[in-house]
């Protein structure tokens, strides 16, 4: 009998394996879009394919993913909105993960309303905060800013609530609890060095000090995550020469990681039945860009007359690693996940092996081999049920670079052109901007390789 148990997971994998991959959407064109910078177009196959992409639990994701979009195709009120619904679907979602919760542990995770990870949650903000500077709406940045500032410092404390419920969870049905070490990212440079220069364009340099200072803490205080130097262009932020105009670039470069799945099959000590445990893990994506250069080459001064045509270039710097932020946020996610995975697995072992012991026990060969069905029947559903939760946004972009140059007020032609680690150009961009001597001049890009 023990023998043919230990079969029955072989059997279910077959019996399963025509149908695992169903569902599974083909992002290939819509990366090739992003290759290519057509990200309008990657905005509207997603909207075309919702309904192939998104179930009825995944309503953040789908505003998520369009609001990225939308910011990257230059759409920044579109982007707004969507990224707004995001928010509140977020919200409201992790309202309902306690009452939900029970559905999770029969099933999987995938049954819930899917309320999004921490660093999905605040990239919301600051994405938001970029598209109020491209509309011209300051006040609307700050307010973005802010709100980012005010989520990051809750997320430990969000999570660590979460994690001693499941504990406790755990814990009444004879399961295992979990020790989590406490957040790294606890303050952004990102989202500091937002809002030093939006205090700058105002003259607020008091202020603006205060965000330098807390962006160098960042550094300081969070190694793991700020595995690089700070950038040396923030040295001459706040020094303003005389009649002088500050440009600053903001290049975005690779995609965040993405969850994938991971599997465990445990047998018990008596061979009779296995645990099987399934889980997300999120995997790193890597760039093809390993360096930043931007060529600044003046077209007109401020009163229509054509400049020296002299140009400078300048090596962008990485700011931030939104990948190790990920990475990081997740890790203490990750362990409540895989106590409620391990909870849930045990619950379905433990059904399996009540209908293999009652085929055991019987003497009645017609009622053994109905017991032997319903416990075949219970290991696929094990296999089919268990599934790892792997959704999360594919659009958050991987690294954050900065550099800026101080200018005689005038136009520009600004190039970037992305590189290989052999110094190779795998993308190019250029911009035609009008350089202040109040106000910000900001130039954001996107490479996505």
């Amino acid at each position: 009998m023990r023998k043919r148990l230990l079969l029955l997971p072989v059997v279910a994998g077959f019996l399963l394996g025509s149908c695992t991959t169903m569902g599974n959407y083909d992002y290939s064109a819509i990366d090739r879009s992003l290759e290519s910078q057509g990200y309008q177009a990657a905005y509207e196959q997603v909207v075309d394919d919702s309904r192939k992409m998104y179930s009825s639990h995944d309503e953040v994701l789908l505003h998520l993913d369009r609001g990225m979009l939308s910011h990257y195709a230059g759409e920044f009120e579109r982007s707004n909105q969507e990224l707004a619904e995001a928010e509140r679907k977020i919200e409201e979602y992790y309202a309902k993960s306690v009452t939900q919760a029970i559905s999770s542990y029969l099933v999987n995770d995938t049954v819930v309303d899917y309320s999004g990870e921490v660093f999905e949650d605040i990239y919301t903000n600051i994405f938001m905060a970029l598209n109020y500077i491209q509309l011209g709406d300051v006040e609307g940045a700050f307010v973005e800013i802010r709100r980012f500032d005010n989520k990051l410092r809750a997320a430990s404390a969000k999570y660590s609530d979460m994690i001693s419920q499941a504990n406790k969870e755990s814990g009444s049905n004879g399961g295992e609890t979990v020790e989590v070490p406490d957040m790294e990212f606890h303050n952004s440079a990102l989202a500091r060095y937002l809002s030093m220069i939006l205090y700058r364009s105002r003259g607020q340099l008091d202020s603006a000090s205060i965000d330098m200072r807390y962006l160098n803490s960042a550094f300081a205080s969070q190694p793991d995550i700020y595995n690089f130097p700070v950038p040396s262009s923030l040295a001459q932020e706040l020094e303003i020469p005389e009649g002088k105009a500050r440009l600053n670039v903001l290049a975005f470069s690779g995609l965040a990681p993405v969850k994938v799945e991971e599997e465990e099959r445990l047998f018990s000590i008596s061979g009779d039945f296995y645990y099987k445990i399934a889980y997300p893990r999120m995997q790193s994506r890597d760039s093809a860009v390993k360096s930043i250069k931007v060529t600044v080459i003046p077209l007109q001064d401020e009163s229509g007359q054509m400049m020296a045509a002299t140009s400078r270039s300048v090596s962008m710097e990485p700011l931030e690693s939104i990948s190790n932020i990920a990475l990081d946020t997740f890790a203490q996610h990750q362990a409540l996940i895989y106590l409620r995975a391990m909870v849930r697995s045990i619950t379905k072992a433990v059904s399996t092996a009540v209908w293999g012991g009652l085929a055991d026990n019987t003497s009645d060969v017609g009622l053994g081999l109905l017991f032997s069905v319903a416990q075949l029947a219970s290991t696929v559903a094990t296999e089919a049920t268990e599934r790892a939760d792997v959704r999360c946004t594919r659009f958050l972009p991987g690294f954050a670079w900065v550099t800026g140059v101080w200018l005689d007020p005038g136009s520009y032609c600004i190039v970037i052109e992305y590189k290989n680690s052999s110094g190779q150009v795998v993308s190019q961009e250029e911009q035609t901007v009008s350089v202040r001597s109040n106000g910000l001049n900001l130039v954001e890009s996107l490479c996505l390789r």
